[in-house]
């Protein structure tokens, strides 16, 4: 199978302290219902998250407080989860929501940043860093480009698909 992946924003932080976890998901839950975005609660006594620590594939094991917020049928769903250190780690694809959703997902982070100790962005869009929407329209409008351009040479390739997970692929082919 082969997959390509469209504009990501990853995150990570660790909250404060245990207050500010709690600050975190009511200040997620208020900012996703002014924006009109699904929430539903996703804290669990006994889960398993997977991530990426000083570049090794880690898995945690423990309760998690957490929400998972949509911010558009054509995105990925956010998930705000965290462990019992206060530490996040997730990413969402905006590519097919479009710029404006990419957009209002930066400032949803911004809006929780002031209760992390540390709050890791990494916006392939670069609009996190830059606020330029037209750097950002471009980087969407690039890989639309090239979705486009692979489908057009390879008839075989599908996309963009949705999993059942909500994750989104945008390129696949049974190969």
């Amino acid at each position: 199978m082969q997959v390509i992946a469209g504009v990501t924003i990853h995150y990570e932080g660790r909250a404060k302290d245990a207050q500010a976890v709690q600050a975190i998901l009511r200040t997620a839950r208020d900012e996703a219902a002014q924006r009109g975005w699904q929430v539903r609660e996703a804290s669990d006594k006994n889960a398993s998250l997977k991530r990426v620590v000083n570049e090794k594939d880690v898995t945690y094991n423990g309760p998690i407080d957490g929400v998972v917020v949509l911010p558009a049928t054509t995105s990925e769903p956010m998930y705000i989860q965290l462990d019992s250190n206060g530490f996040m780690q997730d990413f969402v694809k905006t590519q097919f929501a479009g710029s404006a959703v990419h957009v209002s997902v930066i400032e949803f982070l911004r809006k929780l940043q002031p209760h992390f100790a540390s709050l890791t962005v990494e916006d392939e869009g670069e609009y996190w860093e830059t606020r330029d929407a037209k750097k950002l329209q471009a980087h969407i409008d690039k890989v639309n480009s090239l979705i486009h351009e692979m489908k057009r040479t390879k008839p075989g390739l599908k996309g963009p698909v949705t999993l059942p997970s909500g994750r989104i692929v945008d390129l696949m082919s049974g190969k």
